[in-house]
């Protein structure tokens, strides 16, 4: 799980070397229905329709649009197009404080580690990976056994905000 996030996370920023571009504005049309990959169907009742273009794009302040879906087993991550970075959201249900915690600790290293976020839903943490112009932010929280992992290239506190309508539409 972790090292798919973390390849996912490397291969947006060889992607976004060479971008300069500054954030597109909030969007002003709806999401679409996302496209599924992946062998198995979406647990729990969750899927990206909890998490629509539309919403998360506006409260990252991000022209989002297509969200492709992929499904592993437990995993649900959401692929957007537009946004300027690599914009996902996953969800994992089931989850618990230590398969939390496992996440946490597998995400960066160095002075690029995880950080706390206390006081948002049961737990939650950020961190940021890129230098420079090209930086990745994620923030992951859980609620109860669904964790939301949120990576783009908006600020934590757009992505807290992104976060909080993604918990209020599940």
């Amino acid at each position: 799980m972790v090292i798919k996030y973390a390849l996912a996370v490397s291969v947006g920023l060889v992607v976004l070397a060479g971008c300069t571009s500054t954030p597109e504005s909030a969007p002003t049309t709806g999401g679409s229905t996302p496209q599924t990959t992946g062998t198995t169907q979406p647990a729990d009742g969750i899927d990206c329709t909890k998490a629509p273009a539309d919403v998360v794009g506006a409260a990252l302040q991000l022209n989002l649009k297509h969200p492709r879906q992929e499904v592993d087993g437990r995993l649900i991550t959401c692929h957007y197009e537009g946004g300027g970075a690599v914009t996902t959201v996953r969800f994992a249900t089931g989850s618990d404080a230590a398969s939390f915690a496992r996440g946490k600790e597998g995400f960066g290293s160095g002075s690029r580690r995880a950080k706390d976020l206390p006081g948002f839903f049961d737990e939650a943490w950020t961190g940021s990976l890129g230098t420079g112009e090209v930086l990745v932010n994620t923030l992951a929280a859980r609620k109860g056994a669904v964790e939301v992992v949120l990576t783009s290239g908006a600020n934590f506190e757009q992505e807290k905000k992104a976060v909080t309508k993604i918990f209020e539409g599940l």
